[in-house]
């Protein structure tokens, strides 16, 4: 498979910001496995494939359809290569997402951005094996927790949480309750029970990203 060639991608702006929209043509790639992520991508018509190479042989993760998010792994952590490959299996039409526009595009399309919550904390191990070797785990926690922040969201069911992003991230629940647990003495959370005794933490930074980032520059 090749890399989409320019002639065969059409790009416009999107609302007010910096967003693109993407023609993907069928059997064209949107990324390729091994390749820099710079930015996620919202399918909003047509069907794309999620695979990757495991032992040799080409593993299908997911088929994607409308409304979906993929490659949403460079948005929460550090230069991270591409774990999988995405390729349309009909024309297409995604979203471009980088970081930068991540921030104006949750308040122009709350609806989207809460698609993009419910597939981040519920998705099963939709990348390859290799995604169990991504570093900064503990960044994109705080990444998520941000994203979560950011749409008004800032009461999460503590065992829900864990678990979902350790389904996430592809590692053991205990990892990601040393992060929370790390960030709770640091202030930046709170662990507690609502008023059904539901175990709970609470999201005391509204921007919590820019917080531990600012801190860990000091």
């Amino acid at each position: 498979m090749t890399i989409v060639q320019q002639q065969s991608v059409q790009m416009k702006q999107v609302s007010h910001g910096n967003y693109l929209m993407r023609n993907v043509l069928k059997h064209n790639v949107v990324f390729n496995e091994g390749t820099k992520g710079d930015a996620a991508y919202i399918l909003t018509d047509g069907k794309i494939e999620i695979s990757g190479i495991i032992e040799g042989h080409k593993k299908v993760f997911a088929v994607l359809r409308p409304i979906s998010i993929f490659g949403e792994m460079a948005l929460f952590l550090d230069d991270n290569a591409r774990t999988a490959t995405a390729i349309a299996l009909e024309d297409s039409k995604v979203i471009v997402v980088t970081k930068d526009d991540l921030d104006e595009f949750m308040r122009e399309s709350p609806k989207v951005i809460a698609s993009i919550i419910t597939v981040l904390v519920s998705r099963l191990k939709s990348t390859t094996k290799k995604a169990m070797k991504v570093p900064s785990v503990g960044m994109g926690v705080v990444r998520i927790l941000d994203l979560f922040a950011a749409n008004g969201q800032m009461k999460l069911r503590y065992d829900q949480a864990v678990k979902s992003m350790a389904d996430t991230f592809v590692t053991m629940p205990e990892r990601i309750e040393q992060y929370i647990h790390g960030l709770a003495e640091q202030g930046y959370l709170a662990i507690g029970r609502d008023e059904h005794d539901t175990r709970i933490i609470k999201i005391r930074e509204r921007h919590i990203l820019n917080e531990v980032m600012k801190n860990k520059n000091e």
